[in-house]
């Protein structure tokens, strides 16, 4: 229950995000999936399975995910772990490209944000995370990151030859 209020807060304000600067909350959410799948999906399945499995067993809102947890991730929370990290990864990468891939990414985002809510009470926020990355799949995303990094370079390059000469 005490992680209920920080992550509201956390989804509330990626919502507010995503509603008044679009680009840098899709920049934010690329990044976020990545973190999460290092962070919680293969490391924590590796380092802590019991706390892994306790994920989806501690109270969840819907029975069946305790069941699924209990009798097909305990079977192997490592190699659970790491198929939710590696879904994760796409997902944030898919995020951070441009055009297309970029709300297809969001979707699953979407989607996936969506699956895991019914894991737990902390998880009830997501919706509102959900809602931001739903609307994020209305603005279009020409350049992706890399682009973005690279031009942002390029100019800091031709700003430095410009103060040079």
């Amino acid at each position: 229950m005490e992680q209920l209020i920080p992550w509201l807060v956390f989804c509330t304000a990626f919502l507010a995000l995503s509603l008044w600067k679009p680009g840098v909350a899709r920049i934010f959410l690329g990044v976020f999936f990545i973190l999460m799948a290092v962070a919680v999906n293969l490391v924590l399945s590796f380092l802590s399975p019991d706390l892994f499995l306790a994920l989806g067993t501690d109270d969840p809102l819907v029975p069946f995910y305790a069941w699924v947890f209990q009798n097909v991730v305990a079977l192997s929370p490592q190699g659970f772990g790491a198929l939710a990290a590696s879904g994760e990864l796409a997902v944030g990468l898919l995020i951070l490209s441009h055009g297309r891939r970029v709300k297809i990414g969001l979707a699953l985002a979407v989607a996936f944000l969506l699956i895991i809510t019914p894991m737990g009470i902390w998880t009830l926020p997501n919706p509102l995370m959900a809602a931001g990355a739903a609307w994020l799949m209305t603005k279009d995303f020409p350049r992706g990151l890399a682009q973005m990094l690279q031009s942002r370079h390029r100019s800091a390059g031709t700003q430095l030859l410009e103060d040079t000469v």
